[in-house]
């Protein structure tokens, strides 16, 4: 699969968002049938596994359906699953396995919002501490709470909490004398 493919489909995925609300799963079952139909084989792997993650969720979760934020999350789920193996195949060795979960990552991507900056994250996360009080009375689990539920899945929790980490470290560090 050549990079242009993947940029095309990054392409097609901006302008369905731009010009309606189209739901995830909808979005990767048309996806998939175009890729079926030119016979794009990785396309068609990522996307089925995809699918299988999203029916999976629902059949432990007892739901026939799943809101875009909860399939927001489970594709960061298998985004996170495969930049883990692509670190694992690149420590053994394994290139070409890497190359093609970097494929795959790509292809999921593509069906991902635009994450937040770490400066809009900021933002967010000051609010919390100030209207909470300052950072003298606040703990980290209290802003993360908070700053999650603001946020939801617009960024992934380990950036997040970096964030809310460097934010509370600079602030709650006792003044020596």
């Amino acid at each position: 699969m050549s990079v242009r493919v993947i940029g095309h489909i990054a392409a097609q995925k901006n302008d369905l968002r731009k010009a309606s609300i189209v739901p995830i799963r909808s979005e990767i079952e048309k996806k998939l049938k175009t890729a079926q139909k030119q016979k794009q084989e990785i396309v068609i792997s990522t996307l089925r596994l995809v699918l299988a993650a999203l029916k999976n969720y629902e059949i432990d979760h007892r739901s026939e359906t799943i809101d875009d934020d909860t399939m927001v999350k489970i594709l960061r789920r298998e985004l996170n699953k495969r930049q883990e193996s692509i670190e694992a195949f690149r420590r053994g060795g394994r290139n070409e396995l890497a190359d093609k979960e970097q494929q795959e990552v790509e292809i999921i991507k593509s069906f991902l919002p635009p994450e937040m900056t770490a400066d809009e994250i900021r933002a967010v996360v000051q609010k919390v501490i100030d209207d909470k009080g300052g950072s003298a009375g606040v703990n980290y689990g209290q802003v993360m709470g908070e700053t999650m539920k603001k946020i939801g899945s617009a960024a992934p929790g380990k950036v997040v909490s970096q964030v809310v980490k460097d934010i509370m470290g600079d602030s709650s560090k006792p003044k020596s004398l």
